[in-house]
Order: structure tokens, then C-alpha cells, then sequence
């Protein structure tokens, strides 16, 4: 089944993280459909034109007013799609004039595209990690309320050749069972990548035995087999120190966490407002960061 990306593309063409990641994530002939999303800035040159351009094929002119530094961010990006291992369904390219902060017409854009993820690269992740380190914030709660947002995001930052495999990290809370729900379907047909689930045993006394087999069915459920599936446990009061540990351990090309975790006690960090998912987008310099709603 192809999946539908939202990839976010800056006015740098040095910055293109999340178009290097997909191109080195999936293996050959894997199929997907790719939006590519540009946002002019409000203070940017002419943004006065409100611009809403749409590629059917990479052939296809643009007929808005563009940056420079845009174009040469969207003609990178095809390049490197085309050199990739992909077989690219279809690719659009859209780009609008920023209406409500580039946080917020990210999301907007990501809840009615009906995507699969939201790709984003470091700049961008940049942004939402100054939002969501912010709870008090009357704007960014706003923002955040306003977006709910759906869509998992997959923070990318400078990928490193020949990383594989993703850390599924459980906490026992549903919203980690969806993570799991997201890494099944995205990697049912990447049999290249093995998937370990990683959980931390703390105060909570969670059993790490029923957590991995009820993550276990759910990824079986999308036809990961058995072999791909391994599972590790530790002891630590530091989530996120954990889970970094456990991430350079394994040299993994992602790591995935649910967006709001154990409503109580420690685990309640890996709330997207609260410290664990700020801490590892400070942190995971060549692994890219999975956050699931």
C-alpha cells in the first residue's frame, strides 16, 4: 500500500534533511506519494502574492512567484527523489504564503491532507521544539490545541549513511500502541529494517512482558514477521536518558515514541509539551525522532 508523505522544504537547499531521509530509508521500488511543502515567509519578498501552486509532475512549471532560495530547495529535492531508491507514485509540490505562523500552517496543512506523516526537517524542528518548550506560553498553547494535531512527525535531522532500523519506545499507555500501530504500517514492506521495542522499567511497575506482546501483535497484524521483532527492557529514572542510550547503542535510523504517554507519574514526560521529546530532539544528532499523536 503506497503511503502518502507531507515533506516540508526550506528556502536553504542545504537543509533538505527529510528529503535525504526517505531517500535513505526505503529500499528500491518502494511506492509512495510525496507532497512537498514550501511556506513563504511573512516578511519574505513577495509574499504579498498569495501563492498556491501545484506540481501533477516534476516536469510541470511553477507558475507563482518564488524565492530563489525556493526554487533551488525544490529542484534539490527532485533531484535527490530521482536518484533515490524509491519509486516515486506521484510527487506534488505546494507552496503557500505563510497565514498563521509556519508551526500552525504545517499542522493545518498536515490534519486536512489526510498524510501518513509529516516529514520535517531540522530547521523545522527547530521551530516546534521552541513551541512545545513553551507550555506556558498562551500562543503555543493555542497552537496546539487549535491543530490537535493528527498526523505522526518524523523530525529529521542530518542523516548518517548505512543507519537502519527503528527503536519503538512503550510505555504501556495507548498513545504508544499507536506508535507501534505507525512503525507496523510503514514498515510491513521494508523488510530491511528490523524493529526493536525498548521499554523502561521505573516506578510505574509496569510489565515489560505484556507491553512487548501486545506491541508484538500489533506489528504482526501489519505482516511484520516475527524475526524482524526483538525487544529490550531497562531500569532507569531517566526516560529520555534511556532512550538515547539505547539509540546510540544501536546506531537505528529512527526512533518512535508516542505523543503523549502515561497520563501519571514519571512516564507522563513523554507528554510532546513535556521533557522527554524536547530532550531527544536536542539530542538525537543522526537519528531521526517519530512522535505519534
Amino acid at each position: 500500500m503506497n503511503k502518502h508523505f507531507l515533506v516540508t522544504i526550506s528556502d536553504d537547499v542545504e537543509y533538505l534533511y527529510g528529503i535525504r531521509f526517505i531517500c535513505s530509508f526505503f529500499k528500491e521500488m518502494s511506492e509512495h506519494h510525496l507532497t512537498l511543502l514550501h511556506i513563504c515567509r511573512l516578511d519574505g519578498a513577495g509574499t504579498g502574492t498569495a501563492v498556491s501552486t501545484m506540481w501533477a509532475h516534476p516536469d510541470d512549471k511553477i507558475n507563482g512567484n518564488l524565492t530563489s532560495g525556493a526554487r533551488k530547495s525544490i529542484d534539490r529535492a527532485m533531484e535527490l527523489l530521482g536518484k533515490s531508491r524509491m519509486s516515486i507514485d506521484q510527487v506534488l509540490t505546494k507552496t503557500v504564503a505563510e497565514r498563521y505562523g509556519k508551526v500552525k500552517d504545517i499542522l493545518r496543512e498536515g490534519s486536512k491532507g489526510l498524510y501518513d506523516a509529516i516529514i520535517l526537517g531540522r530547521r523545522a524542528s527547530y521551530t516546534l521544539q521552541w513551541v512545545f518548550e513553551r507550555p506556558a506560553d498562551e500562543l503555543a498553547q493555542y497552537m496546539v490545541k487549535d491543530n490537535r494535531c493528527t498526523s505522526p512527525l518524523w523530525i529529521c535531522p542530518e542523516t548518517e549513511p548505512g543507519r537502519k532500523n527503528v527503536l519503538l519506545c512503550l510505555d504501556g499507555s495507548e498513545n504508544a500502541y499507536r506508535a507501534a500501530d505507525h512503525v507496523g504500517f510503514i514498515l510491513a514492506a521494508q523488510d530491511h529494517h528490523t524493529i526493536t521495542l525498548f521499554h523502561v522499567d521505573n516506578a510505574l511497575k509496569a510489565e515489560s512482558e505484556e507491553i512487548f506482546n501486545r506491541a508484538k501483535a500489533i506489528l504482526q497484524g501489519h505482516g511484520v514477521s516475527e524475526a524482524r521483532i526483538s525487544h529490550n527492557a531497562s531500569w532507569s529514572l531517566s526516560v529520555p536518558g534511556a532512550i538515547l542510550s539505547e539509540a546510540a547503542k544501536g546506531s537505528y535510523a529512527a526512533v518512535a515514541v508516542g505523543l503523549h504517554g502515561q497520563e501519571h507519574g514519571l512516564m507522563k514526560d513523554f507528554n510532546m509539551a513535556g521533557g522527554t521529546t524536547a530532550k531527544l530532539l536536542n539530542k538525537l544528532e543522526k537519528t531521526a525522532l517519530w512522535c505519534v499523536p
